[in-house]
């Protein structure tokens, strides 16, 4: 059925607002997981599915450790905003520039500007927010279906549906001269009540506060910073193992060339059904992938990737899928280190060589003819990595890797007896003659005996990671990288996936970590702007001049580039010592998250406007279920898994642009709890509001 029909059809769109589509039941007597909602739990509002006491312990818990003075009076994460009894949600939609990077508007900041602020605790008057006509259907749209809220609660808390075929007198502010981001003016961010009064008398009272203070410039707010010039990160030439993101070759013979482009050199070939991994997406032509031992760029088009390539992966067994044919070595082949990620482990257990004599040249190939690559003197300690058995051995001695001849090297049981009785850090290391990026040696193994250093890594995984929500909404006061976050709550969401924790806002965010010219910014690191001496908005830098950010609601989640007018300074927040962060996301990889876009056609029917929390499976969300399977039987994943009533376990919803699957209980028809890995985000989540239907299967 057409989306336009449903909305139209006056009778499926009440019996959609208050029950369960038809068809849809739940059976009362089979068994389910009991969970609580991570966030927004007040008296009462604990959920259980044919289950006592739980709800109530892990709500105690919950409450014990959120003291009420903490708790907003009301959920600012909700996106389009639904507003329940005594909400104090910001009136509209500022179209812009997050809360608080404005003068006192952004929540939490803790500020006596307008009482609509979200994270106060003033009531105000509730005014429904401002429709964008381009992103509303063209028919009305069926109440809000809340099933925490009693049914005696007034039809006046339920904002009036606004046609979108009229035309919004929201007022614009934003000259063609100024950035793409929107700065709320005060009538985008406040409501003309009564209620208000009190508030443009404190905003009288601060306007003559102020008016002893000059305004500063952009300039006079840069030299009050402590921007220091960063030390050159060295370039390592150690690899780190990442996640597998299978493709597969969907073509008879699939070309992998040295550069983007046809006319480059083929560096390897792969037969039909073969398997690779994508470790680069950020081209739109082209993937960065490996296979085997070739590393190098194919065409989109010519692969099978996603869920397809998972599939068909399980289905036929990785190890039994061919790898790519090497027609060029890798120490020749120039898009071998593209990127310092790989599939394989690179860390390998250390087997210890000593050289015998002074002077021992240590070379790119294996011929006395190659070039000096480092210098080790008698008593020299290094690892050898390959050929142990030939006349020249591969070696890492510091940062020098190369060929040592045999006879030069002393090894055994006796020497590694020796090194570990006076301990490594007595031997000194080769001279290094040859940068590691210069020797075409350095690759003729990826393994080397220490991790490798990270911060690299992280950036690009970073900017991968936030690319996949290019496209998503702009929701001041979100947080939610699906279902909207405004600018800086889409950067902290970022960096707590890689278990990063800075400030929630803007201004506050210009102040963590080390601060830096915005011309020394590398990928990953945040870039502020300001206005007449105020922070007001956050990007993401991605490299090239590029940025992802959230810019505002018109423009929602999208990479754009650097307004140098009104760029002041960069933080660096990742360092090379993180290596716990790595290690971090490579748990939560193993734990699995799994989003799916909704692609055109495939929302079916509307089912209402639903609330939205988050759990995990800790104790304090799903008490002695802890740990254990959904009530579907499924292991839970992040990014599929969500828990509702009132309709089939497998049943697929579309929410956010996103595709879930229902494979756990714990909530009533009308409320989807989101699985989260960590109970940490399920919290950061809130309460939010969104449109919900069926997927099209």
């Amino acid at each position: 059925m057409k989306l336009k029909k449903v909305y139209k059809t006056l009778a499926v769109t009440i019996a959609l607002s208050v029950t369960a589509p038809s068809g849809f039941t739940m059976d009362h007597n089979e068994k389910h997981t009991a969970h609580v909602h991570a966030a927004g739990l007040e008296s009462g509002d604990a959920e259980t599915s044919e289950t006592t006491g739980l709800a109530t312990a892990a709500e105690t818990e919950t409450a014990a450790q959120e003291p009420v003075s903490s708790e907003p009076a009301t959920e600012p994460n909700t996106g389009t905003s639904e507003p329940a009894t005594g909400s104090t949600e910001p009136a509209t939609d500022p179209s812009g520039t997050e809360p608080g990077s404005e003068p006192a508007t952004e929540p939490g900041t803790g500020s006596s500007e307008p009482t609509t602020e979200p994270g106060t605790s003033e009531p105000s008057t509730e005014v429904p927010p401002v429709v964008d006509p381009s992103t509303e259907p063209d028919t009305e749209v069926p109440p809000v279906i809340d099933p925490d809220e009693p049914a005696t609660e007034p039809t006046t808390d339920i904002p009036p549906v606004v046609d979108p075929d009229e035309p919004v007198t929201e007022p614009v502010t934003e000259p063609v001269t100024e950035p793409d981001t929107e700065e709320p003016t005060t009538a985008d961010t406040e409501p003309q009540t009564d209620d208000t009064k009190d508030t443009d008398k404190k905003d009288e009272d601060k306007k003559e506060d102020n008016q002893d203070k000059p305004a500063l410039t952009n300039e006079q707010l840069i030299a009050l910073q402590k921007i220091v010039i960063p030390p050159a990160i060295e370039e390592s030439f150690r690899f780190v193992t990442v996640e597998k993101d299978y493709a597969i070759a969907n073509v008879g013979t699939l070309q992998i060339y040295e550069g983007k482009g046809t006319g480059s050199d083929v560096v390897g070939t792969l037969g039909k059904g073969g398997v690779c991994y994508v470790l680069n997406d950020q081209d739109p032509s082209w993937y960065y992938v490996e296979s085997g031992v070739v590393r190098g760029f194919v065409r989109i088009p010519d692969l099978l990737t996603g869920a397809e390539a998972d599939a068909y992966v399980a289905e036929k067994g990785e190890t039994n899928l061919a790898v790519a044919t090497a027609s060029k070595e890798p120490m020749e082949n120039s898009a071998y280190t593209y990127t310092k990620t790989t599939v394989r482990s690179t860390v390998v257990g250390k087997q210890y060589a000593l050289c015998t004599t002074d002077g021992v040249n240590v070379r790119e190939g294996r011929t006395e003819d190659a070039r000096v690559v480092g210098v080790m003197k008698q008593n020299t300690l290094c690892y050898i990595l390959a050929d142990a058995g030939s006349e020249w051995i591969f070696v890492e001695s510091g940062d020098v890797r190369g060929f040592v001849k045999r006879e030069y090297l002393s090894t055994g049981d006796g020497v590694e007896n020796q090194i570990l009785e006076n301990g490594e850090s007595t031997y000194s290391y080769a001279d290094l003659k040859i940068s590691a990026k210069e020797n075409k040696a350095c690759y003729y193994t990826i393994t080397s005996i220490k991790k490798g250093s990270i911060s690299d890594s992280i950036r690009e995984s970073m900017l991968k990671y936030a690319s996949q929500f290019i496209g998503n909404p702009y929701v001041w006061g979100g947080t939610s990288l699906t279902l909207g976050a405004d600018c800086s709550g889409f950067v902290q969401s970022i960096y707590s996936a890689y278990g990063y924790s800075i400030p929630r806002v803007a201004e506050t965010q210009a102040q963590y970590g080390m601060q830096i010219p915005v011309s020394e910014a590398k990928p990953g690191d945040l870039i502020f702007y300001a206005k007449d001496g105020a922070v007001y908005h956050v990007v993401m830098y991605m490299g090239d001049g590029k940025t992802i950010e959230a810019a505002n609601s018109n423009q929602g989640i999208i990479c754009s580039v650097v307004d140098t007018a009104h760029a002041v300074w960069a933080t660096r927040i990742i360092s090379d010592s993180d290596s716990d962060k790595i290690e971090q996301v490579n748990d939560n990889a193993a734990k699995g998250v799994a989003y799916t876009k909704a692609k055109a056609g495939d929302s079916g029917n509307y089912l209402g406007r639903f609330k939205l929390t988050a759990y995990c499976s800790c104790p304090i969300c799903c008490g002695k279920w802890s740990g254990g399977a959904t009530a579907g039987g499924t292991v839970p994943v992040q990014g599929r898994t969500v828990a509702m009533a009132g309709v089939p376990f497998g049943t697929k919803l579309v929410i956010g642009g996103l595709i879930y699957t229902v494979e756990d209980r714990g909530t009533p028809y009308g409320h989807v709890d989101i699985y989260m890995n960590s109970h940490t985000d399920a919290t950061n989540f809130g309460v939010q509001y969104a449109d919900v239907y069926l997927a099209n299967q």
